[in-house]
């Protein structure tokens, strides 16, 4: 009876303070806009929980009937990345990026999946993880997948890494990219094959040492997909 006693207190303290969470990050989402998402981690190593929020515009007008192939209603509405940091007097937004995530429709690939819906954010160790997955129901074979890692500097958050595959769903064929900006090395993965084995051939190359990037950059590798 004590060990259920203490289960429901546990599970009642994790429910309040998951609302209270989702509370706090409704309240920095602007009048017009919806919740999509969120993530808690420590960001900036000071041992408090700081909130990474996606917020979606809720204009109706950004929801087009779609005359093409694809779902029957294309939702344009833009995302926004808010990156909230716990100070003493409460959060405080650190970072506001509009233009970095997708809308989860594409006017011009009607048949292109939300790409946030198999990626999306997460936070581990630190470090933020933003991932966007491409693929179509219709129109294109290829799939991709992006990663990006950011890690809280001097107020910012430095890209120290990213990820990138890609494949054919019809042949198979697999590449993948995987770039160190912290080290300068990007390692390159071809000859890779999903549906037979094979020997993948593996290239190491050296970046420029002025490759840096930051969040609220508009030059990030990837982005222009």
């Amino acid at each position: 009876m004590k060990t259920l006693l203490l289960c429901s207190v546990l599970l009642t303290a994790s429910v309040h303070a998951t609302d209270a969470m989702t509370a706090t990050a409704q309240r920095f989402v602007p009048k017009g806009w919806k919740l999509h998402s969120y993530k808690v981690g420590d960001l900036n190593q000071d041992n408090r929980a700081d909130l990474v929020v996606i917020a979606e515009q809720n204009d109706p007008a950004k929801r087009i009937k779609n005359e093409d192939l694809g779902t029957q209603e294309l939702n344009l509405n833009p995302r926004r990345l808010l990156i909230l940091l716990q100070t003493d007097t409460g959060y405080q937004t650190a970072q506001s990026i509009d233009g970095f995530l997708p809308s989860a429709n594409d006017a011009d690939s009607t048949c292109l999946q939300d790409p946030l819906e198999v990626g999306g954010i997460s936070i581990a160790k630190g470090v933020l993880n933003i991932e966007k997955h491409y693929w179509q129901s219709c129109g294109s074979w290829e799939v991709s997948h992006d990663t990006y890692r950011f890690r809280h500097e001097n107020g910012r958050f430095r890209l120290i890494g990213f990820d990138s595959w890609s494949m054919m769903r019809n042949s198979g064929e697999r590449s993948e990219e995987s770039v160190n900006y912290l080290t300068g090395k990007k390692k390159i993965v071809s000859g890779l094959n999903e549906f037979k084995p094979g020997k993948p051939k593996v290239k190491w190359e050296t970046i420029s040492s002025g490759q840096t990037y930051y969040l609220d950059d508009t030059n990030l590798p990837g982005s222009n997909r």
